[in-house]
């Protein structure tokens, strides 16, 4: 059976993840017929006839990632940009074909997980050198910023700004922020990386807010006066 979708085309299944739990079996991406096209290749998804489709939830049992994002309550009354939440990325740090995954926490650090294949993972995170302690993350990206041919880590985090990371083979990396002249306190939320100017490396943007608000902050004052018939703030801790 064929999928269709937008333009009454079939479905196509972009190159990225080794392996898609469908239909209750397991698709492997090398075996598939791929198809080139600008950009990316794909290959026409087989749905299976019978039996149930769409996607399998895989505990904690299967696939050994035990990670959760945790934030305490007096954390959140204190500090509402928290409920924001926080990001993931996935990306092969080890060249192995295999896509692995980053999660971000706030109240907890980070974790790094490789993908050991079969819908396994291994928490690498101490040994990668990337659990980013003691501060409140909020997103990630694996990316290739330096042209070496493996994926870097760049994280944001509330009062933290963004970090960088710097990947030097085999799921192994160095901290380079400093050097890459991005250190800041911001309230970092979101990124993007281009190609904008054309030069064949990677540019950064990133979306930052406060790293906390003015509401939840219990000695904030406001000073106002009506303006023209209306209530105008004048001024803030004055």
């Amino acid at each position: 059976m064929n999928s269709c979708v937008g333009n009454r085309q079939p479905a196509r299944l972009l190159a990225g993840c080794a392996l898609l739990l469908l239909a209750g079996q397991i698709v492997e991406a090398a075996d598939a017929d791929w198809r080139t096209a600008p950009g990316c290749r794909w290959s026409e998804l087989a749905v299976a006839k019978t039996g149930k489709t769409g996607f399998t939830l895989l505990g904690s049992a299967t696939t050994a990632i035990t990670f959760s994002n945790l934030l305490a309550d007096e954390h959140s009354l204190t500090n509402r940009n928290l409920l924001s939440g926080s990001g993931v990325a996935a990306g092969d740090i080890d060249g192995d074909g295999l896509v692995d995954l980053y999660f971000c926490g706030l109240d907890n650090h980070n974790a790094l997980y490789r993908n050991l294949g079969n819908w396994r993972f291994e928490d690498i995170t101490a040994s990668a050198g990337v659990a980013c302690s003691n501060q409140y993350s909020t997103a990630a990206v694996l990316a290739d910023i330096d042209g070496d041919g493996d994926l870097d880590l760049l994280v944001d985090s509330l009062g933290g700004g963004t970090r960088i990371f710097a990947n030097e083979g085999r799921g192994h990396f160095q901290e380079i922020t400093d050097r890459a002249g991005v250190r800041s306190r911001t309230g970092s939320m979101s990124m993007a990386l281009a190609d904008v100017d054309g030069d064949g490396t990677l540019d950064l943007y990133v979306a930052n807010f406060r790293a906390d608000t003015i509401r939840d902050e219990p000695t904030t004052k406001f000073h106002g006066e009506m303006i023209n018939g209306h209530a105008v703030i004048t001024t803030i801790n004055d």
